[in-house]
């Protein structure tokens, strides 16, 4: 993954959550991390109520 880009809002970015690589599109930039939306596939795969995680900066590599 790449650790030098911050992602913006609006950003896809690309990051492994439970042995699997899963993108979404960047809502929020926090200090230490982003908040990003999750396809709502990809949400139910991952047993999440809500299609949205946090991934930690240097946890993503930007795609788009």
């Amino acid at each position: 993954m790449n650790k030098t880009e911050t992602a913006n809002v609006g950003d896809m970015v690309l990051f492994d959550r439970r042995n699997g690589q899963y993108e979404g599109k960047v809502f929020q930039v926090r200090e230490n991390s982003v908040l990003v939306e999750l396809s709502k596939d990809a949400a139910k795969i991952l047993g999440y109520e809500m299609p949205n995680t946090v991934v930690r900066h240097g946890r993503y590599s930007i795609i788009s």
